[in-house]
């Protein structure tokens, strides 16, 4: 577990908007991630098979693939990976299909705040740990009901900052 802490957080944004790319690489960069880049569905999940991506940011209007299909995709493919969808449009059931089909962690509407998407991504990757952690308890051979009861708890405490 060590090795996993000094790796970088990496991020995938996918936006067919360059300025879009550029601003939220530009963010997260600043913030300390590692960010990937590119202007398709198609090669976002070329890049999955590629590099350790452990959050994917991407635009509901592409050409070719939609961002709630690419995270459905993604869904299936890398379920571990939290899913974020970007969009300006500002239908309702645009929302609920992302939650609902692509099972989104958040729905950003554009344009974002700085400082709202970096305390969202903060959040996010603790939420990444805390199932992480999580996982490997209940992969233990111990005893797996008491293990459970103990992860919600640490859960709990982590949350609430203890």
């Amino acid at each position: 577990m060590a090795v996993d802490l000094l790796r970088a957080r990496t991020i995938l944004v996918v936006d067919d908007e360059l300025p879009v790319r550029l601003a939220l690489t530009r963010v997260l960069g600043e913030a300390g991630y590692s960010v990937l880049g590119t202007d398709s569905g198609r090669e976002a999940l070329e890049l999955f098979e590629k590099h350790p991506i452990d959050l994917v940011i991407s635009d509901h209007h592409m050409p070719e693939m939609s961002g709630i299909d690419l995270l459905k995709l993604v869904r299936v493919r890398h379920p571990h990976v939290v899913r974020i969808i970007l969009t300006g449009d500002k239908d309702p059931e645009l929302t609920l299909r992302s939650i609902n089909e692509g099972e989104v962690y958040r729905f950003i509407r554009k344009p974002w705040d700085n400082t709202d998407l970096r305390t969202m991504m903060h959040f996010a990757f603790e939420t990444v740990r805390l199932e992480r952690e999580k996982r490997e308890l209940l992969a233990s051979p111990e005893d797996p009901a008491g293990l459970e009861r103990e992860v919600t708890l640490l859960a709990e405490d982590e949350l609430r900052g203890r």
